[in-house]
This record gives C-alpha cells, structure tokens and sequence, in this order.
C-alpha cells in the first residue's frame, strides 16, 4: 500500500465524449500529454469528469485509459462516490486498477444528511473495504451533505484515511479542517480562486479543474508559494482567478468541455442533460484562454 500523501497540482480530468456519450479514448491521450509536464497528479472521475452521468462502463474504460497511460508518471486517484455506501464500495472493488494510487469519495448524495455519525460510518465501511488510501471529498454544493471538522478530526486517526479534497470554498471551515488534522494527513483545496492563500496555511496542494487547460499557470501559483515569493504567488493567482472566470460562462462543466474543445480535446460534446454554451459564452471562454495566458 503507497505512503505517498497527495499533493502539489492535480488534476480533476474532464472525459473527452463522442456523440454517444462514450469515451473518446485518443482526446483524452492527448489532454494527459498536454497536462502530464506540469502537474503532480490525477483524478479520473471527479466531479469535472461528469462521473455522475457517465455509463458505468464509460467510467471504467477511462481509468483503464487513465492508468494505462499515465504509467506511473505521477499518481492516479479515481473517484469512487455514489448515492449511497454499498453502491460506493461496489466502485471501489470496480474501480481499484492496478495503477490506482488512492480512491476519493464523497458523501453519499441526493438524500440529504446531516447526522455526522452516519455519515463517518459511510467513509469508515470505504475506508476498511478499500485496498489503496482513501481520500475524503467535501462538496456540499452537489452532494447536500457538509463533512464537519470534528468528523474529518475522527476518520482521520483511521490508517487508511490520508487526506481530504475540500470543495466548499468556506475558509473559516477549511482553516478548521487544517487545524484538527495531524501533520501525516493532507488538506486539498478544490477551488483555484483560493488556491494562494490555503497554501499559505499548510494546504498540501490543490485539485484544479482549471488545471485541463492551463496547468503551467495553475502550477505557478503553487511555486511561486513554495519559493515564499508573495509578490509573485499574488500576481499568479490574479491570473488563476481570472482565468477561472471562464467557469461563469454558462454552465461550469459546459465551459470546461468547450474550452478543451477549443485546444483540441475532444468535441466539446457534454453529457446531457447539461446544457450546452451559447455562441457568445463560448466566445467569452476564448477570449479568456489567449495563450499568452494559458502559457503562463
């Protein structure tokens, strides 16, 4: 079992579609060549990979792709979340592929739950199921259920809890997350416009969607952090948020695929019901992704 803790820059992979909503197995080859250089990490089937709408053998073939590909150049997490624990532990004994690093989880999602309690024995059953680390995923926003920091204190003193992605974009409450776990456990902050200052506090790194598409300039942040040039880390981190203000453009994930679309990964195809962007919107994502920019 790896040691390794996550880290640095990974990257939440979108999934490269065809017409029939099936994987466009040589787009995504290309977006991992393209990203691989400037990055620390990967995560197949996160929230920017549609994985909640995805096939399950759609999902399953991208981290064949993922693994196989990658070949150990840098870790490979996988997402494992579903609606409930035993559709969750399904996706970790499926999805467990020689190659995977660690599976990340969220909450079980569409019911929502506020007792803590249930919510630790969901990630516990993962934890003690799983034969790669787990990492913890918070994002309330979609799964209508927010990971206290007294829970995350607790599944923390399991040994094959590691780390936690944290997608909620509440500092006091991510300041608290840093604050009750011991220092062999890692924090990620999951939103790019507070990337500089959660690294400041000891976030171990970030999980950027924005990173599909300009990686070296999200990666900047994190060096000119590491470097302790603050002049710098707040220049790069203007660029980071504006950049991500592509994000704004219709639709999140509709703007991430017409962005990799517009680099030449993939169609831009999303999986329905997601609403595709106008002329307009897709227009304001070029205007954002100039590549004096995107090289960063």
């Amino acid at each position: 079992m790896s040691t390794r803790l996550p880290h640095g820059i990974i990257c939440p992979l979108a999934t490269p579609l065809d017409d029939g909503e099936r994987l466009d197995e040589a787009a995504l080859r290309r977006l991992l060549d393209h990203i691989l250089p400037d990055i620390d990490g990967v995560l197949a089937l996160g929230s920017s990979a549609e994985y909640v709408l995805l096939r399950p053998e759609v999902a399953e073939h991208v981290v064949h792709v993922v693994t196989e590909h990658v070949a150990g150049r840098v870790p490979v997490y996988v997402g494992v979340g579903d609606t409930g624990t035993a559709r969750a532990l399904d996706n970790v004994r499926r999805l467990t592929l020689p190659g995977v690093e660690c599976v990340v989880a969220t909450s079980s999602y569409y019911y929502p739950l506020a007792d803590q309690a249930a919510l630790q024995r969901h990630f516990l059953m993962l934890a003690e199921a799983a034969t790669v680390p787990l990492v913890l995923y918070n994002i309330p926003q979609n799964t209508a259920c927010n990971l206290a920091p007294e829970s995350v204190a607790k599944l923390a003193e399991h040994p094959n809890v590691v780390a936690m992605k944290d997608s909620w974009g509440d500092m006091f409450q991510f300041q608290e997350f840093l604050a009750v776990v011991p220092s062999d456990f890692a924090v990620l902050q999951g939103r790019e416009q507070l990337a500089a200052v959660s690294l400041w506090l000891g976030s171990a790194g970030l999980v950027s969607a924005l990173a599909n598409v300009a990686p070296r300039l999200v990666q900047a942040v994190l060096r000119a952090v590491a470097d302790g040039d603050r002049g710098r880390a707040r220049a790069a981190q203007r660029e980071v948020t504006r950049v991500a203000r592509l994000f704004d453009q219709g639709y999140w994930l509709s703007a991430l695929k017409v962005a990799l679309a517009q680099q030449g990964f993939g169609s831009g195809r999303i999986a329905r019901p997601l609403p595709e962007l106008s002329r307009e919107q897709a227009a304001r994502v070029r205007e954002l992704l100039a590549k004096e920019v995107v090289d960063g």
